[in-house]
């Protein structure tokens, strides 16, 4: 084994940052999809999902028969205690009439044991609401799960548009760089050979400064921006990686699609706005439970149980009955209760309504925001190289002394800023692809 082979081995059993050259390349998409995946938040979420679900299976149990055992021992000399146990296990004889016994029995132990089994006939409603309530609940929490998956999307794809203009801004400061340490040679070879001066010097020695500074900038953005996509795929935050600039937008087929229609689809798949409607349902669910706390309870009840002083000698016993429950005052409190669910319901629907309009208008901001970035992206790499070209020309110009170092200046920072604005509209291309997106509704 070489030796450089051997240090590369030793490299990687320590476990040592992989050099820049080795560094993964992770795609949009990838980096949505690890959001998705491994987001902690969005963790949360889905436990709270699965939590309201259920609540949903909690409330449904209402609906069905109550079945309770019991099977207990107790040992006492409590008079009272000792002479319903007698009777309870048909133990009881003549002789526990007798006055010392009753007064004082001897200690006495009792087996009981029970099955009962009880039923809600009637309760006005009350049950009925409680399963709808709890059921829109677990509707409410999915459809909150899914609009934090499409605002995480979302974020990831801003991010990841910021350190992709950070990126390329990188490459373009490192090339201005290395361009200008030429620029600063020419500049000192015209001045030795008199035909440039120190001034001309001085101006690319402050352009040269000013690049670097540059780079130093858009270096740490792109670390903050890096960071930052880290802590939302739920991955080390010091893991390095570099980005793939898209080829083509994904959303053109929801941009050209009529706003009608887009406001359509965003009705019938919006997280958001399905939230806002089951809240809705949910409030008028409250109003029948204020309602139901009008009406008389109907429950009927039956039971089977053993008693006896041993545990394998027991007598039985049973019993059924029926039981009406109905609240005639409680100082105003249910007709407190209805005014609260009927204004809570008057509050769902105005927020339901107020979703709807910001949903719409989200709409045409995404359109507008899309439609701009695309334009701005045809021209965008057509602008970089007519500025490339047009650089190019004024060094050449200013080799043979026919430009001044300000004009090489001046062709250096528009290079810069094409390039910039070029990176600008496909970072707003992919965002606004996001953002159409998920103003219809439709899943990342």
């Amino acid at each position: 084994m070489t030796r450089v082979a051997s240090v590369a081995l030793a490299v990687f059993a320590l476990g040592w940052p992989v050099p820049a050259w080795a560094q993964a390349t992770l795609s949009l998409e990838q980096v949505v999809q690890q959001t998705l995946e491994r987001n902690r938040s969005l963790e949360a979420r889905r436990a709270e999902s699965r939590e309201a679900d259920a609540r949903a299976s909690q409330a449904r149990a209402g609906l069905f028969p109550r079945v309770s055992f019991i099977e207990s021992w107790q040992r006492t000399n409590q008079p009272v205690f000792a002479f319903s146990s007698l009777l309870s296990a048909r133990r009881f004889a003549q002789s526990n009439f007798a006055v010392d016994a009753l007064n004082s029995p001897d200690p006495l132990g009792l087996f009981h044991g029970a099955v009962s089994i009880e039923q809600t006939l009637f309760d006005g409603g009350r049950t009925l609401a409680s399963v709808s309530s709890a059921s829109l609940g677990r509707d409410i929490a999915i459809q909150a799960e899914a609009d934090a998956a499409g605002r995480l999307a979302l974020t990831a794809t801003e991010t990841y548009g910021r350190l992709l203009a950070a990126l390329a801004a990188g490459r373009a400061a490192a090339g201005a760089v290395a361009a200008a340490d030429q620029d600063l040679a020419r500049a000192e070879r015209r001045r030795d050979a008199g035909t440039a001066t120190d001034a001309d010097v001085l101006a690319m020695s402050v352009h040269l400064a000013t690049v670097r500074q540059r780079q130093i900038q858009v270096e740490g953005a792109a670390a903050v921006a890096r960071a930052e996509l880290n802590r939302l795929m739920g991955a080390p935050i010091d893991r390095v990686f570099d980005a793939q600039e898209p080829t083509a937008a994904s959303g053109a087929s929801i941009s050209t699609t009529s706003i009608p229609a887009l406001i359509a689809e965003a009705e019938a798949s919006r997280p958001d706005l399905l939230r806002a409607a089951a809240a809705e349902r949910l409030a008028d669910a409250g109003r029948r439970l204020a309602r139901a706390s009008w009406y008389p309870q109907v429950a009927a009840r039956a039971g089977y149980e053993v008693n006896g002083t041993r545990l394998a000698d027991r007598a039985a016993a049973w019993v059924v009955g029926g039981e009406l429950r109905w609240n005639l005052s409680t100082g105003g409190a249910e007709r407190a209760g209805r005014t609260a669910a009927a204004e809570a319901a008057v509050r769902a629907q105005a927020e339901r309504e107020d979703a709807r309009s910001a949903a719409h208008v989200e709409i045409v901001v995404a359109l507008q925001r899309l439609g701009s970035a695309r334009a701005r992206q045809a021209i965008g790499q057509a602008a970089v190289d007519q500025a490339r070209e047009s650089q190019r020309i004024v060094r050449d110009r200013f080799d043979a002394g026919l430009a001044s170092a300000n004009d090489v200046l001046r062709a250096s920072s528009a290079l810069l800023d094409a390039d910039a604005e070029r990176v600008a509209a496909i970072v707003d291309a992919i965002v606004g692809d996001a953002m159409l997106g998920r103003a219809v509704g439709r899943k990342p």
